[in-house]
């Protein structure tokens, strides 16, 4: 599902954000140390420059695993606002607003 508002898109398409962080060289990661027995983990993408240490990586089928399981989407600038370029993300949880996912 999509949601796009003030020139932001979020979705929680797998093939859309793969095809996003691979563009911007990133990779599917957690916080190390914050997997559980009961979780996944602190969840995070791994995105040169944005300067977050201490990160484990995780294969895609893993990281979406939790994404799906912590009703997460991935919030990022609206490709078509400036060329949409930019690396900023944030992962948010689905039930943001007025607008909830499924």
């Amino acid at each position: 599902m999509i949601m796009q508002s003030s020139h932001r898109h979020i979705t929680t398409d797998h093939d859309e954000i793969r095809r996003w962080v691979e563009a911007h060289h990133g990779a599917p990661a957690r916080l190390a140390n914050t997997a559980t027995a009961n979780s996944a983990g602190d969840l995070r993408i791994d995105v040169p420059g944005h300067g977050t240490t201490g990160l484990e990586h995780l294969s895609w089928h893993e990281w979406f695993t939790a994404f799906d399981g912590q009703r997460l989407a991935l919030c990022y600038p609206d490709p078509h606002v400036r060329g949409g370029t930019s690396a900023w993300f944030e992962l948010v949880h689905r039930d943001i607003g007025d607008a909830v996912f499924s």
